[in-house]
């Protein structure tokens, strides 16, 4: 049906798959736009933020049913690596070259009565570099619906951080949207530099989820409590490491292993011996990297569920976590930026793999590494949780550089990044609406 051209029967299946992001507090979307959000699991509170505001109406499509379009397209017999690197500059790849003449093709026809169909005026993506996203969101402005990126991965505090999506960026075709958004200047200037967007076609705003952090920070309540609490921001091999192709846990002879494993073996040995105090591991997902965790400790001789006070927590809010914590430890992260300007004593590891040379241009916060309590071993690691628990106070020069380097790469600690980005939305769908 779709070579034939008919694409009603997807639009009326698709309309059904497509779910509204439910505020908690519902307004009235009589005068609201409606934007529809690709690849949504890749946004992290973004959605629920816009759609709690008067302006927007979000809808969401699932990754699932945006692949199942593209797969109508992609070739059955192919090698889908050597696709995927090519697929934003097929550089006279006729397989490449005729599929994606072919999806966007269609693209143009099945998006337009889709597109009527929900009453969309935005389409919005997580990032430019996302297959399923790229030509969905260039045939969006094509049509006359503007395409907007929210760029979620923003964290560029090292020289080869820099380097690789330079060069990322570089390998592809330039930005076919109408608007991308990111977090920081790093990333615009990269952007920019890379030749990938224009100028006028990117803005910094910081990130919308820190708002509320922001504004909790500006009303905090501090109450006494029973017990101490050590907070741990678990890491997996490969981050920041963009030479070692290890994001996860494929590989134990690849990346931070020996780190890793110091790092959680010495969090339990604390739980062990201090038992008055509370210890809490907190990874991005469940699954391998929980199993990764407990074979470390096995390796080692201790079991997890023998260990009272120490959780494992997935599914529960960062910035509660934060603000319930007494002490957070980490590597590679946000969090331990959005720890900082709690006030909270933060402690990094700077042992192990860390040291290798090949990695000195990958370390995370390097430049700014002061506002921090770095520990150069695994021994200074503990001594260093248990030290700050006793002292937890931060001097008022350490919080204003703390703040200072906030504002460089998370957002501004003015907190107001969702009405920067509610701002700019708008604009780019009037714009387009005006010469339509």
């Amino acid at each position: 049906m779709v070579k034939l051209g008919v694409t009603w029967p997807l639009v009326l299946i698709y309309a059904r798959m497509i779910k509204e992001v439910m505020p908690v507090n519902r307004k009235d979307f009589k005068k609201a736009k409606t934007l529809l959000a690709l690849n949504p699991n890749r946004f992290r509170g973004e959605l629920e933020a816009l759609a709690a505001t008067n302006d927007f109406r979000v809808l969401k499509v699932p990754l699932g049913w945006q692949c199942k379009v593209l797969s109508l397209f992609w070739p059955k017999n192919t090698n889908k690596k050597y696709f995927k690197e090519r697929y934003f500059n097929p550089e006279g790849d006729r397989e490449i070259i005729e599929l994606q003449t072919k999806f966007r093709s269609f693209l143009k026809i099945f998006l337009k009565a889709l597109y009527k169909k929900l009453s969309i005026n935005g389409v919005i993506g997580a990032g430019v570099w996302y297959i399923q996203d790229y030509d969905w969101g260039w045939m969006s402005k094509e049509i006359g619906v503007p395409y907007i990126v929210l760029h979620r991965e923003n964290l560029v505090t090292a020289p080869k951080h820099r380097e690789h999506y330079l060069g990322l960026f570089k390998r592809m075709d330039k930005f076919r949207g109408n608007h991308i958004i990111v977090h920081n200047l790093v990333m615009k200037e990269l952007l920019i530099q890379s030749g990938c967007v224009s100028p006028d076609k990117v803005s910094v705003m910081g990130c919308i989820r820190m708002d509320s952090f922001i504004a909790q920070l500006k009303n905090l309540n501090k109450l006494p409590k029973a017990r101490k609490k050590v907070l741990l921001f678990s890491f997996h091999y490969g981050v920041g490491l963009q030479m070692v192709r290890n994001p996860g846990f494929v590989n134990r002879d690849l990346g931070l292993v020996n780190l890793f494993e110091h790092v959680h073996v010495s969090i339990a040995k604390l739980a062990l011996k201090h038992k008055d105090i509370d210890f809490i591991i907190k990874p991005k997902w469940g699954g391998n990297w929980i199993d990764e965790i407990s074979y470390v400790l096995s390796k080692n001789s201790i079991e997890l569920s023998d260990v009272d006070n120490l959780q494992v927590l997935v599914d529960i809010d960062v910035h509660d976590l934060i603000l319930d914590a007494d002490v957070v430890c980490g590597y590679g992260s946000t969090t331990l930026l959005e720890a900082a300007i709690a006030g909270k004593p933060v402690i990094i590891p700077y042992f192990d793999e860390l040291l290798k040379p090949e990695y000195s241009d990958n370390i995370h916060f390097k430049e700014f590494s002061h506002i921090f309590d770095v520990a150069d071993s695994v021994g200074k690691f503990g001594e260093f949780i248990i030290h700050r628990l006793a002292k937890p106070e931060i001097t008022e020069e350490c919080m204003e550089e703390r703040y200072s380097v906030f504002n460089q790469y998370i957002s501004s600690m003015d907190g107001n990044a969702l009405e920067n980005y509610v701002k700019e939305i708008n604009q780019v769908i009037s714009k387009v609406e005006a010469v339509a």
